[in-house]
């Protein structure tokens, strides 16, 4: 199981970001839509099913991670492996679900762009449902607390409370 470390924060604006990106070497990877289920109890973790959502596939996965409830910029969660759902094991998905006792909790619609550079990931998402802007910073704690550390003027004039 993986560890994640990530920056997230909601922003007025994700221009300016896309900006940083391409002015500092970053690869876009991906440029998707993304229709996420989350599935929660009164537990600590939470099940995750996803579908993205490409222009000649969608491809759909199940995984599970840490439900942290709180608004804390930086998050560090576990995060299983990504298990593709296909017509084969999608009952066994729905059973999972169900032994699990997890509850249909919301639904998120989301136009991501991804961005990549030496093990940095920039996620940034303009949201549908829930309407909202949010730019993730996932990866080596040392290397997201330098980026966090050197756009935080950006962040702080972009920031929704």
């Amino acid at each position: 199981m993986d560890k994640e470390y990530e920056y997230s924060f909601k922003v007025k604006e994700i221009k300016e970001f896309i900006n940083y990106c391409l002015n500092n070497n970053y690869k876009k990877i991906d440029d998707y839509k993304q229709i996420r289920t989350l599935y929660k109890n009164n537990g600590k973790i939470m099940a995750r099913i996803t579908k993205n959502i490409y222009n000649d596939k969608i491809i759909e996965i199940l995984n599970f991670k840490d439900d942290n409830l709180n608004d804390d910029v930086l998050t560090v969660s576990r995060e299983t492996k990504d298990l593709i759902i296909t017509n084969e094991n999608k009952e066994f998905v729905k059973s999972l679900i169900d032994i699990l006792d997890l509850n249909n909790k919301k639904e998120l619609i989301r136009n991501r762009i991804v961005f990549i550079k030496d093990n940095v990931k920039f996620e940034i998402d303009e949201y549908e449902v829930p309407k909202m802007k949010v730019v993730a910073i996932e990866g080596e704690k040392s290397k997201i607390d330098k980026i966090y550390n050197d756009l935080k003027q950006l962040i702080e004039n972009n920031i929704v409370e």
